[in-house]
């Protein structure tokens, strides 16, 4: 196994171990949450830059129905994520805190709410 691929596997591994621990709001808290989700947020972003490849070949090769529903699933996932991300920097405690942000938590908060429903099950989806 190569270097590349190794640090693909890890990379995917801590998502997974972080997606885990962001669902136990409820035991670890706000702080603890930011935290988690702010690193699950720089690992989603390795995770593309380690696999940019996959962007160059969108549209070569025979695009199948099965492919075309990966596709637009998994651009459902990266923009789910953005929105999970955003809405969590707006409604951040701790982490962004020099942001200086006010106002329309509420909102965000319905958006992050919604947003990782909805990410749960395009994840869902995606891995079938």
């Amino acid at each position: 196994m190569n270097l590349k691929l190794s640090v693909k596997l890890i990379v995917d591994a801590m998502m997974s171990l972080c997606l885990f621990l962001l669902m136990g709001y409820q035991l670890w808290g706000d702080f603890a949450h930011e935290w988690i989700g702010t690193g699950m947020f720089v690992l989603f972003i390795a995770h593309h830059l380690l696999n940019r490849k996959w962007y160059r070949g969108i549209f070569s090769g025979r695009l199948t129905k099965r492919r075309v529903c990966a596709i637009v699933l998994n651009i459902l996932l990266i923009s789910d994520m953005i929105l999970l991300a955003l809405s969590g920097i707006t409604m951040s405690n701790h982490v962004f805190t020099f942001l200086d942000i006010r106002g329309h938590t509420g909102t965000a908060r319905i958006i992050h709410i919604i947003a990782s429903y909805w990410g749960w099950n395009c994840q869902y989806l995606c891995s079938l």
